[in-house]
């Protein structure tokens, strides 16, 4: 909400801007020319004319000045408003003639409020036009005898209209830009983030991929670490080595219980020749996985268990119940493969 308050300032400004630059070179020319017919004809509506031009170039480069300096929104404008406000009494009150064809750049004023963006601040300054244009109304004169001459009267009249035209033509023109620049940014903003999100989208996917991956590994590496390999249609092998703690003692039994639903197996040989540890917990996690497979109608034979284990095993009053036992796998099949007594 911040950067797009920042960027409609930056845009009013740019506005405001272009609108007092433009109004400044106006300004500039008409003192200029004015000078010089004073000079010329010391006439006293030139000079009046002269003064106005002086007052708005004033204003104009006071906004200007207060824009650069980056001033709050509404001081960088007021210069401009007042300078347009003191040109409509100056022209009331010494150029009558011409201030129905001049009153209506009040209403720019009014325009430069609104983008200030305050509420409040915008109607002060249509109060303050509308008490203008009444003073302009009742400081007219009784008479509508002109006491300027005629071609000059009906010069000022074209050049105030055809200046009110060019400001609102400039102001709207100015709008339509900022509309343009902010479209243009905004579409700009949509293309960056739907590029994050193809771009996140993209690592999503990467992350999945590396994911399943990864998983796919870990399988494969719980699969070597605890083989079990079918022997025959219905004695399943598998050999443990190394140290076998809770974690493999869980992976060791899921494993088992999934091969056997699967093969139909009446028979799991669990060779122990590669444990090099036996205490309570290997022996627990051996007597569970038996326990586990009896239940569902097929039987555990341990092969491997060296004098070393036997005697670790006693010490431990470690009971193996109805789990047969056998040297070797080769001897664990021979057992396998007798039929069970009844």
């Amino acid at each position: 909400m911040s950067s797009s308050r920042t960027l409609l300032d930056l845009l009013y400004r740019q506005i405001v801007r272009a609108i007092a630059l433009g109004t400044l070179v106006i300004a500039l020319i008409s003192f200029g020319l004015t000078s010089v017919v004073f000079l010329v004809t010391a006439n006293l509506f030139t000079g009046v004319t002269m003064a106005i031009a002086f007052a708005t170039s004033l204003g104009c480069g006071l906004t200007l000045v207060l824009l650069a300096d980056k001033r709050p929104f509404w001081q960088a404008i007021l210069p401009f408003g007042i300078a347009i406000i003191i040109g409509e009494i100056a022209v009331a009150v010494w150029l009558p003639e011409l201030r129905l064809a001049t009153t209506p750049f009040l209403a720019v004023v009014i325009l430069l409020a609104g983008l200030n963006g305050q509420r409040s601040f915008t109607i002060g300054a249509m109060v303050a036009c509308i008490v203008v244009v009444i003073a302009i109304v009742a400081l007219g004169p009784e008479s509508e005898t002109s006491v300027i001459p005629i071609h000059l009267l009906r010069f000022l009249q074209a050049s105030s209209l055809a200046a009110l035209l060019i400001a609102v033509w400039a102001f709207l023109d100015q709008v339509m830009s900022a509309q343009m620049r902010a479209l243009q940014l905004a579409d700009q903003r949509t293309q960056e983030a739907e590029s994050a999100r193809q771009t996140a989208e993209t690592a999503r996917v990467e992350v999945e991929r590396r994911a399943a991956e990864q998983q796919r590994l870990l399988d494969l590496v719980t699969e070597l670490e605890l083989p079990i390999l079918p022997i025959d249609d219905h004695v399943l092998l598998a050999p443990l080595v190394g140290n076998l703690d809770s974690r493999r003692a869980e992976q060791l039994r899921s494993r088992i219980l999934g091969t056997v639903a699967a093969k139909h197996a009446h028979t799991v040989i669990i060779d122990i020749t590669g444990i090099t540890l036996i205490d309570t917990a290997v022996a627990k996690a051996l007597i569970d996985t038996a326990a586990a497979i009896r239940l569902l109608g097929a039987r555990t034979i341990i092969s491997g268990i060296r004098p070393a284990v036997a005697q670790t095993l006693v010490h431990l009053n470690t009971d193996l119940g109805e789990i047969a036992t056998a040297p070797n796998p080769e001897a664990a099949l021979s057992l396998a493969r007798r039929p069970v007594a009844a």
